[in-house]
């Protein structure tokens, strides 16, 4: 089995997502310089969750990021048996779509006696023409493993662009590389929960210390794994009530060469924009019966690429802001109230008292309007302009509907009810956010 990596009651109902701009601080660096050139998205794919796939299993979930702007998928592989199977099928699927991969070593499990497997690696798939190539070589990455020599791999196989996930402070000694990718997508300390948002600042202190060379920018939605003693011991919730809005309002503001959503498909963190696969749950990190399954079987997050294909539009066309052309609104929240006992034999993940009791909608709007949330029987009415607004309102346990209304409510531009229901009866933790849509 593969080990899945480590990765406030609000007293408002509503926040709208462009104030989280104001967590951006001051730069030394010049923002016209980032804005230009072409802008490309990647999405994070863990080969080793996917074992029993089929090309047409990969096709599809290409298909899926394609369609809301993502020019291809990071391959995050270890050293397990399967690779070459896999890596096959993934390569032949985006060359068939005209979609890019790129391999990205994971770390946990390779080190610096394996300069040679590696530069193999890059060997056999960096001549194939689904390979991203940036500037001309073969673009490269990897989870962790700060201080391994990218020049002694480049000797071995061919030209590399090699954007690692190094920590920022490895720049001056690190070696063949041209870019960073940072992992630091979440509000946290030592991989440890804090009760504070998400901020810029790590991406800031990345694109200070790179300068010239690119940076690759890590968006993600959310962070929540349960695995108690004996099964990893991973068991917190990084705070993320409104991160999918802000981190993609961060990415406008920034401007990177670079981004990557963590992840496509990490089940075990549910940090997922992919979709579920009901038929195939040995992907949901390998564990059919306990893990990660418990917490993400039924729990779609398939609605939050909505929202990012809107971001990724603004992004790639240079603009500080999304512009929304088809309404639409989309909804979160976890199953249980923060305080509900579940039967569970782990504990609560820690951090779990600094999340919000609350339904949070993500309203996208090509004019002003009133979003309505009801939750458990109590309507919430929050006004809303044209555009992204990020909203939310007291969770209240019971049934979970929502309305976009224009002319002091005299006009329903879309209502709908929500599949699942918030209880306080449960039989494990879940944190995990239930992700949902309303259109017209």
């Amino acid at each position: 089995m593969r080990l899945p990596r480590f990765s406030r009651l609000l007293a408002v109902a509503a926040l709208a997502s462009s104030a989280l701009a104001a967590s951006v601080p001051a730069r030394e660096f010049e923002l016209e310089d980032r804005a230009s050139g072409t802008k490309y998205v990647f999405a994070h794919f863990i080969v080793g969750f996917v074992a029993s796939y089929l090309q047409a299993d990969w096709t599809a979930d290409m298909q899926l990021a394609q369609a809301i702007g993502i020019d291809g998928f990071a391959l995050d592989i270890g050293k397990d048996p399967y690779n070459a199977a896999q890596l096959g099928y993934a390569y032949a699927a985006a060359e068939a779509l005209g979609f890019k991969v790129f391999l990205s070593f994971d770390f946990t499990y390779w080190n610096s006696s394996d300069t040679s497997t590696i530069a193999s690696y890059i060997s056999t798939y960096g001549p194939l023409p689904a390979q991203f190539t940036y500037n001309g070589d073969v673009f490269v990455s990897t989870f962790s493993g700060d201080g391994f020599d990218w020049a002694a791999v480049a000797a071995e196989s061919k030209a590399l662009y090699a954007c690692p996930n190094y920590q920022a402070s490895s720049f001056s000694t690190s070696s063949g590389v041209s870019c960073f990718l940072s992992w630091n997508a979440w509000s946290s300390s030592d991989n440890k929960p804090v009760d504070a948002s998400m901020t810029t600042a790590g991406d800031v202190d990345y694109i200070n210390t790179l300068g010239s060379d690119a940076y690759m920018m890590p968006i993600s939605p959310w962070f929540f794994t349960h695995y108690g003693p004996g099964s990893y011991n991973k068991n917190w919730i990084f705070y993320a009530d409104y991160q999918w809005t802000s981190r993609w309002e961060a990415a406008l503001s920034l401007a990177p060469q670079f981004l990557e959503i963590l992840t496509w498909n990490d089940f075990s963190e549910s940090h997922y924009i992919g979709p579920l696969h009901p038929n195939k749950p040995s992907v949901y990190a390998g564990n059919t019966s306990t893990g990660a399954v418990e917490w993400v079987t039924g729990m779609p997050h398939d609605a939050w690429r909505d929202v990012a294909a809107v971001y990724i539009a603004a992004y790639k066309a240079g603009a500080s802001a999304p512009t929304v052309k088809t309404e639409e609104l989309v909804y979160y929240y976890r199953p249980n109230p923060k305080d509900a006992t579940c039967s569970d034999s782990v504990a609560q993940p820690t951090g779990y008292d600094y999340d919000g009791d609350s339904i949070f909608v993500i309203a996208m709007t090509t004019s002003a309007g009133t979003v309505v949330i009801n939750s458990g029987g109590v309507s919430t009415y929050i006004d809303v302009p044209a555009g992204i607004t990020n909203v939310s309102a007291p969770m209240t346990v019971g049934v979970q509907s929502f309305s976009l209304t224009r002319d002091s409510g005299a006009t329903v531009v879309m209502s709908g009810t929500s599949d699942l229901q918030v209880s306080s009866s449960c039989t494990v933790y879940n944190f995990n956010a239930y992700v949902g849509s309303v259109t017209a």
